[in-house]
């Protein structure tokens, strides 16, 4: 038994094919894999870079601006990234009052939704600090992606956010020439539903509270919509 176990340790020789065939299947995976993992951080790169572009030259604007423009832009976006289907962008412009936010205006495509005051809990921590009356432009954006090979990557929603202040104008004037946008009218809408998201109360619960900058999680108690 012994001779025969030093025998097969000794042993060199080999088959190139049965090599190949257990082999191959595994560098055919990796190198699947390695191009897919690529394409995929490829194309959130690049989504992240269109995001920006478009922030970019909506923080340029000087002139009045339509939904019909933003729509634009969101083609501009989908060139960007090779999109031929799928993606959506929504725009909003917003302005820090005391006691919260006010929604300017805002437009969504592509079945995007405008912001609405009840849209603020999922991205509030992600404004930065703004003084009382200065506004603000948020740009998301939403890129599906589907891997080519079912490679150890499953279809992906790239969602991308950026803020960025109005560059030579106070504001961006707006438009609302299609539907699903949003303009703020002051029609003394319900609390809720008039465009404002309060940060320690609606105007008329007694409360003058500065926000508590260090407690993001007390923010938006009092949305009601």
């Amino acid at each position: 038994m012994l001779t025969a176990l030093r025998t097969f340790w000794r042993d060199d020789r080999a088959s190139v094919a049965i090599e190949a065939l257990i082999v191959m299947p595994i560098l055919t995976w990796v190198f699947v894999a390695s191009f897919v993992f690529f394409d995929a951080y490829r194309v959130y790169n690049t989504s992240i870079k269109a995001t920006y572009a478009v922030a970019d030259v909506l923080s340029r604007r000087t002139s009045e601006i339509a939904s019909s423009d933003i729509e634009g832009l969101a083609g501009v976006f989908q060139f960007l990234t090779q999109n031929t289907a799928g993606s959506s962008m929504r725009v909003t412009q917003i302005t820090r009052q005391a006691g919260g936010y006010r929604i300017d205006w805002s437009h969504g495509t592509n079945g995007m939704t405008y912001v609405r005051p009840s849209d603020f809990p999922d991205f509030i921590d992600r404004i930065p600090i703004m003084a009382f009356g200065d506004k603000m432009l948020l740009i998301e954006t939403i890129l599906p992606y589907r891997p080519a090979f079912a490679a150890g990557l499953s279809d992906q929603e790239y969602v991308n956010f950026t803020v960025t202040r109005p560059r030579f104008a106070g504001q961006v004037a707006f438009d609302a020439d299609m539907a699903n946008s949003y303009v703020y009218s002051n029609s003394g809408a319900a609390t809720g539903q008039d465009g404002f998201y309060y940060i320690d109360g609606a105007p008329d619960d007694g409360s003058d509270d500065n926000p508590d900058w260090d407690h993001w999680n007390n923010w938006g108690h009092n949305v009601t919509n």
